[in-house]
């Protein structure tokens, strides 16, 4: 069995395990959605999640369907919701652990960083009166690819400049 079948295996577990805690329909649909977002690796928008799902679900769901499903995958934390400023991303997190997110400020991607040192440090954290849950920290800035188109920007800027002053 693959580490992606074990893991929605272990996901359609704790669904189910909540579902019934909360009197709450088991659809085929919502765990649908969940095979797919297990089959997802990192960090993903609703838009990429539609296109996965047109691309690897055995059936289409609507995207207020997808909306819904990632509520209830959220509070029934199997799914880490990533509030960043152009919209929401997410991303399957049935085995919490601390994260580094990089954040580009101009394109909106968001990445990774593999950094055990600071994942260590985060985990070691204590908050009086507070329990973390996820451990989470985001750098906001921009990626290579938006400091090359921004470089170039200014570099046409300026010989524009030139130009007009001749």
């Amino acid at each position: 069995m693959s580490e992606k079948t074990d893991l929605y295996s272990l996901a359609a577990q704790r669904l189910t395990e909540y579902m019934k805690g909360k009197n709450i329909r088991k659809t085929p649909e919502r765990f649908e959605i969940l095979r797919v977002i297990c089959q997802i690796s990192g960090i993903f928008s609703i838009d990429e999640l539609q296109v996965y799902m047109e691309k690897n679900a055995k059936f289409q769901v609507s995207r207020v369907t997808l909306f819904n499903t990632l509520k209830l995958l959220e509070d029934a934390t199997l799914v880490i919701k990533h509030t960043l400023a152009r919209a929401a991303h997410y991303e399957c997190c049935i085995t919490p652990h601390p994260m580094v997110c990089l954040v580009c400020q101009k394109c909106g991607t968001v990445r990774k960083l593999e950094s055990s040192k600071i994942e260590n440090w985060l985990s070691e954290q204590k908050c009086k009166q507070f329990v973390i849950t996820q451990p989470v920290l985001y750098f906001h800035g921009l990626c290579r690819s938006c400091i090359v188109k921004n470089s170039i920007r200014k570099r046409q800027a300026n010989k524009n400049k030139k130009i007009q002053k001749k």
